[in-house]
């Protein structure tokens, strides 16, 4: 490094050093020390500066209240132990509240860069001066209803003064006001709003004459407070007549408050006509129907707060009158001496009780309506009388008499039979004999009826004359032969008359004969009306071949016994 350099860095130094020595404090004096202003003036202060440094200096002021302070000049320079006075005004801002307020000047030293500090105070004094007091500044307000906000204009200056109030929302029930000195007016914002909406805006209260002014932060919410959602199942339900059908009603609170829905239906009756639904909240209650007419219903439901809300359900009405009706004898049998009747069972197979009209094709009816609940059954009896024999076709109808429907039917055959009746013969109807002989008569009984029958048989006629049994039972359409057997006692002679009788069950049926006896035979020979031998001959020939054993031997030996009488005389002749 040459010689030049060198010494011209060392002359840096020294000048570097021989600053640093020479700066030295400051002194601050203020005065006044305190002071006082009103809000639209100002106050004057004198700050005295002293260079208390063995060396020259300049200091340069500043203060902590720049917007409210100013110092002239705003800088100085001063010899060692020199002394200057400078200006210092301070200026209060429009909005500062009245009180005592201190503040600071800064002197800072441009050799060391310290800075110095004196302190100092000032009175702030309002001649005119206004406040405000809103209640409740912030509110929320339900959708088509007003917010209310009371705002309280205080007058606290020294004078009578006229203040305006502005604001960009809402309606103001005055815009001025004008207040003795500590007087207070209330003015009332009202706010509402047909939509939803947050808004925060500034309500400004001003002199009309001085400075005197505040601004104060509204809040102001509209929201919906009653809505409403209602919801109902089923929307369509099938049911039949008289019948309850049942809907679940919902009712949804959209809203942000609560509130009571008195709940209405056009047809049923509901389990809770009120309704207290909290803000978000759901409430359900029944409605019952029972419907009397058929066909399709519309039914309006609606729910009536602070908000409303309704819908229809459908209910399709269905015929449910319904009966089963059947004969609890099919095809009943009767005998033609008895009451023929049927007898039907009606059942209420429908869905709710019920009156059934009846009616017969034929015959008479117990009763011509039943009424039955649902599920519940009655016989019911068709009465015919005493009929000939034949079958008679019966047709039973109900009908439902609520809406003249439906029907049901049905048919039997109901037959009247001839039960007991008898076809009675006793051959040979005249027989010839000689005394002393035996001679057999054949009953032939053929039971014409239908039924089982028993006949009691007798003979009205000479104790010689005996039945072979007292009575026969015959199955229905079947045949029974009885014999009854004539024992001629010795000179006997003549014609004997027998009648033999059957009686049974409905039925009682006699049959005559003649026997000619001794004399008379040869006149009962020649008539034309009685072949004897050959009527006789076929009774013996039928009997023969029914009886045997030792009653059929004895009865053979006296029918040949007897012929060969006859022979004998015819032989004589």
């Amino acid at each position: 490094m040459n010689l030049s350099k060198r010494l011209t860095i060392l002359t840096l130094l020294i000048t570097i050093m021989t600053t640093a020595v020479a700066a030295g404090p400051a002194d601050l004096t203020l005065f006044p020390d305190e002071s006082s202003s009103r809000i639209d003036s100002f106050t004057s202060y004198e700050m005295e500066v002293e260079n208390l440094g063995p060396v020259k200096d300049s200091f340069k002021f500043s203060s902590s209240e720049p917007s409210e302070i100013s110092i002239a000049p705003t800088e100085v320079t001063l010899d060692s132990g020199e002394s200057r006075t400078v200006n210092v005004w301070y200026n209060p801002a429009v909005d500062k509240d009245e009180g005592t307020y201190s503040f600071e000047l800064y002197a800072t030293s441009q050799a060391s860069g310290t800075t110095f500090t004196t302190n100092g105070e000032v009175n702030v004094i309002k001649d005119h001066d206004v406040s405000v007091e809103v209640a409740e500044s912030s509110q929320t307000a339900c959708l088509g209803q007003a917010a209310t906000y009371k705002i309280e204009v205080t007058n606290d200056g020294i004078q009578q003064e006229e203040f305006s109030l502005e604001t960009d929302y809402g309606q103001l029930s005055t815009e001025r006001v004008s207040l003795e000195d500590g007087e207070t007016k209330t003015v009332e914002l009202r706010i509402s709003s047909n939509s939803e909406i947050e808004r925060n805006f500034n309500l400004v209260t001003a002199s009309i004459t001085s400075y005197a002014q505040e601004i104060d932060r509204i809040s102001f919410t509209a929201e919906t407070c009653f809505d409403s959602e209602m919801n109902v199942q089923p929307q369509t339900q099938d049911v039949a007549a008289f019948n309850q059908a049942e809907f679940e009603v919902s009712i949804e609170n959209l809203g942000t408050k609560s509130d009571v829905f008195r709940v209405t239906s056009s047809a049923g009756e509901l389990a809770e006509e009120e309704l207290e639904v909290a803000s978000g909240e759901t409430e359900t209650t029944t409605l019952n129907v029972r419907p009397e007419e058929l066909g399709g219903q519309q039914i309006q439901i609606a729910a009536e707060g602070e908000s409303t809300s309704s819908t229809n359900v459908g209910l399709n009405v269905q015929n449910g009158m319904e009966a089963s009706i059947g004969y609890t004898n099919s095809n009943p049998r009767y005998c033609e001496d008895e009451r023929a009747s049927a007898e039907v069972r009606v059942q209420n197979t429908g869905a709710a009780a019920e009156t059934f009209s009846l009616s017969t094709s034929d015959g008479n009816l117990s009763t011509s309506n039943v009424q039955l609940e649902e599920g519940e059954s009655t016989n019911v009896t068709v009465n015919l009388g005493n009929r000939q024999p034949d079958s008679y076709p019966v047709t039973v109808q109900t009908t439902a008499e609520t809406f003249g429907e439906p029907t049901s039917s049905a048919q039997t055959n109901v037959v009247v039979e001839n039960c007991y009746d008898l076809e009675m013969d006793v051959l040979p109807e005249v027989v010839s004999a000689g005394e002393n002989r035996s001679t057999v008569y054949e009953i032939q009984l053929n039971n014409t009826g239908t039924q089982q029958n028993t006949y009691a048989l007798k003979t009205d006629g000479p104790e010689w004359v005996d039945l072979g049994t007292d009575n026969v039972t015959i199955e229905g359409g079947q045949s029974e032969n009885v014999y009854l057997y004539a024992g001629i006692p010795f000179k006997k002679e003549g014609e004997v008359v027998i009648t033999a009788t059957a009686t049974g069950k409905e039925i009682q049926k006699s049959k005559t004969v003649r026997l000619v006896v001794g004399e008379d035979i040869e006149e009962a020979i020649e008539s034309d009306q009685n072949q004897v031998s050959g009527s006789f001959t076929q009774s013996i020939s039928s009997f023969i071949s029914e009886v045997d054993g030792n009653t059929g031997s004895k009865v053979i030996a006296s029918i040949v016994a007897g012929l060969g009488i006859v022979l004998s005389a015819l032989y004589l002749i």
